[in-house]
């Protein structure tokens, strides 16, 4: 089984729209009505496709040091003007 890492950039239209990480070239389209366990925009997952549907496992260690880092230079840059 091959799992791939997203990120999921966001929820439109019934469609949550995740972004291959890190280079974010690719996207992946999945009903809304697939998913379960509370994915929240900004969160890094792992994903493989099954007979059934979509496997996700959420990376929570990632997902948190990739919010961190993002935070930190979004500070650095409001602390600039």
């Amino acid at each position: 089984m091959n799992k791939v890492k997203y990120t999921l950039d966001r929820i439109e239209e019934g469609q949550y729209v995740f972004l291959e990480h890190p280079a974010e070239e690719n996207q992946l389209l999945i009903p809304a009505e697939e998913i379960t366990g509370g994915i929240v925009e900004g969160d890094i997952v792992l994903i493989s496709k099954t007979e059934s549907g979509y496997e996700i496992e959420r990376l929570i260690e990632e997902t948190e040091i990739t919010r961190d880092k993002v935070n930190s230079l979004l500070e650095k840059l409001k602390n600039k003007k």
